[in-house]
């Protein structure tokens, strides 16, 4: 195994791909294995012209090698949350839970790939087959279970080529941690690839900024990260209310598109509520832009999705169980929950659990539940369905119904051309000219009630949206707040403002760590 340890924007894909001419010539099936669905597209991208390379997510690939095909995976949005409430509730073990239902969480679909292949190497061979090279990159990203796995699909290659970059480790919400690229750079027996480890994306400015920023943790690989002589900069700002920030983001923004049409622009936020009041003054101006923040199915069309699923799909009570818990009055919910909890207690038989529930939801949608059309006679009669049509194998419905989420999700992609807004950890993977970062106030980014581990978190989570920028990198923090908002963070930094009633608060104190005068 050989690992490539190097900062953002060093050109980390381009040093693979010089490896695969220079080395790995004759290597017939390389498989690239990455964490979002944006890295994914670059590298599907970067490697076009190489016939032999595939590039997927781990999910994605997963789910190709997965032994659990009549196994609904859960949504982690919507569907997992309402079965961790229902265990939590009624005491029920959130795994018995899911036996019973026939369905899985995505990291345990990844748990149970990882314990089947173990056990199942004949499976393996046969799914996998044999690879001559496997490049697993931004390790960084994958928790311990996922990294379990990869270790596991490098048995099945001739040889594994690891990249990554600790300080670029921003997934702790699950449970994603630098500690495992850290412990593979430092064994022995790992070979350490020879990279420049210079800076092609940022302005030198942002390097500087950025590499005072994360010197700051303790628990990281000190690196080389190299300038290249890129001019641009870094812009501090602070602004007394959420208003006049949005309004000095557009106003910013117009003058940019007014020397640099097309440049591109990144706005970022720690938090949901900033871009909110940014995307409203930019609809009232009619400026384009792309809002990543909006959920990618609204919860109106997941319902119509429950029910497709409880109607022609074998795994009624599942989703029946979804619709009851988010559909009606506290009421029915207790009725309907305690009916299965019952029902697991003793004989969990479906059919018998359909034939005492069918009632309890309304006409003619419960007609349907024990007495199912045809999915066309069904669609026309019901149009509010329609939609869904096109994302249906009507010779699979019931197999078509299992991936219709990741299907009917619309792909928010981001336009070099537009205004693209969203959180840090969405821009991960990409870059773009201008890059405004907001929110930096103390109690918010960073918020030191999350713990003492997590201030490395929160530096490596601004390291990681500073260095998406290519020309002039925008720092602004805030003073006014509303009390809606200061809930919602850490409370004992900000002080209340009797005459205005306002919260006051003050610049990040990781602006005064990045700047060395």
């Amino acid at each position: 195994m050989k690992i490539l340890l190097a900062g953002p924007g060093t050109g980390k894909t381009t040093k693979i791909k010089t490896l695969i001419k220079e080395e790995y010539a004759d290597a017939k099936n390389i498989l690239v294995l990455s964490f979002t669905n944006a890295t994914v597209n670059d590298l599907t991208q970067s490697f076009s012209d190489y016939q032999n390379v595939k590039c997927y997510t781990l999910h994605s690939y997963a789910l190709i090698i997965n032994h659990l095909t009549d196994i609904q995976i859960l949504d982690d949005i919507y569907e997992t949350p309402i079965l961790k409430h229902f265990s939590d509730k009624y005491e029920v073990d959130f795994d018995d839970l899911c036996y019973f239902l026939q369905c899985i969480t995505f990291d345990g679909m990844i748990k149970s790939c990882l314990e089947f292949l173990k056990s199942n190497p004949v499976y393996g061979k046969e799914k996998i087959g044999r690879l001559d090279l496997l490049i697993v990159d931004e390790f960084q990203d994958f928790n311990l279970t996922e990294r379990d796995l990869i270790y596991e699909l490098s048995n099945y290659a001739q040889e594994t080529l690891v990249l990554g970059d600790d300080d670029q480790s921003i997934y702790g919400f699950k449970d994603a941690d630098p500690v495992g690229i850290i412990e593979l750079f430092n064994k022995q027996d790992v070979e350490k690839i020879h990279h420049e480890n210079k800076c092609y994306r940022c302005p030198d400015v942002v390097v500087d900024h950025s590499k005072e920023l994360i010197a700051k943790n303790k628990n990281r690989i000190d690196k080389p990260w190299v300038k290249a002589g890129n001019d641009g900069s870094v812009l501090f700002y602070q602004i007394l209310t959420q208003e006049e920030t949005s309004k000095f983001i557009i106003s910013r923004i117009k003058e940019i598109k007014e020397k640099d049409s097309n440049g591109s622009v990144l706005v970022l936020s720690p938090v949901r509520y900033y871009a909110q009041d940014l995307t409203e003054l930019l609809s009232a101006e009619k400026i384009d832009y792309v809002d990543f923040w909006v959920p990618r199915v609204g919860l109106d069309d997941i319902k119509k999705i429950w029910w497709l699923r409880a109607i022609f799909s074998d795994k009624k009570i599942l989703n029946t169980t979804f619709i009851a818990n988010s559909s009606f009055t506290d009421h029915f919910k207790n009725k309907y929950n305690k009916m299965i909890r019952e029902s697991l207690q003793r004989d969990f038989d479906e059919a018998n659990i359909l034939n005492q529930v069918v009632d309890m939801f309304p006409l003619p949608l419960s007609d349907y539940l024990l007495n199912p059309p045809h999915i066309l006679d069904f669609l026309r009669a019901n149009e509010e369905y329609s939609v869904f049509e096109n994302f249906l194998n009507l010779e699979d419905v019931d197999g078509s119904l299992k991936s219709i989420f990741r299907k009917f999700s619309p792909t928010v992609e981001f336009e070099k051309s537009s205004i693209n807004i969203m959180s840090i950890h969405k821009s991960k993977g990409l870059q773009a000219d201008y890059v405004f970062i907001t929110g930096l106030v103390d109690g918010v980014l960073p918020n030191k009630i999350k713990g003492v581990d997590t201030i490395e978190a929160q530096r490596r989570l601004l390291f990681v949206g500073m260095t998406r920028a290519k020309k002039c990198l925008h720092m602004i923090s805030q003073v006014e707040w509303e009390g809606k908002y200061v809930s919602k963070m850490d409370k004992s930094q900000f002080k209340f403002d009797y005459r205005k009633k306002k919260w006051a608060g003050k610049a990040s104190h990781f602006i005064t760590e990045m700047k060395k005068d």
